[in-house]
């Protein structure tokens, strides 16, 4: 049987240290952001840059510029899978979004070098998730 020296939640996940999860984030390029768009859930890809602790993205008009508009709640994730190992991981941020309206502020973030992979539309407002929680596992395997 393998033993994780880090702690174990309450369904048997390995819990990722902050400073890992934060690794992750920024050698990360894409993940899934989650908000609510017309009273419904909705999650779609985004590709993704880190501004501090901060997850920055551009985005065009449209459902994800609006809940950053309205500065709502939204949830992001990234995550790393082996199927055939059964072996995985996920950080999970939790904040709120909102557009970056400041000139200097938006050059700024135009040289850190995230571009869209999905480039039919140009994607000319930044969006910044301020997060309130960190958090990650990883599946620890049992033999």
């Amino acid at each position: 049987m393998t033993t994780s020296a880090l702690p174990i939640d309450h369904s048997g996940l390995e819990m990722i240290p902050m400073v890992d999860c934060l690794n992750r984030l920024r050698s990360a390029r894409m993940g899934r952001l989650a908000f609510f768009s017309d009273g419904y859930p909705m999650i779609l890809p985004i590709n993704h840059g880190m501004d501090g602790d901060s997850i920055v993205f551009r985005t065009a008009q449209g459902s994800k510029l609006a809940a950053a508009e309205n500065e709502m709640p939204v949830a992001y994730e990234i995550d790393g899978t082996d199927v055939d190992r059964r072996a995985g991981w996920s950080v999970l941020v939790r904040g709120e979004a909102r557009t970056v309206d400041n000139p200097g502020e938006v050059d700024r973030l135009n040289r850190l070098g995230v571009w869209p992979f999905a480039d039919a539309v140009e994607r000319t407002h930044w969006v910044r998730i301020s997060t309130s929680e960190i958090t990650g596992r990883k599946i620890v395997l049992r033999r």
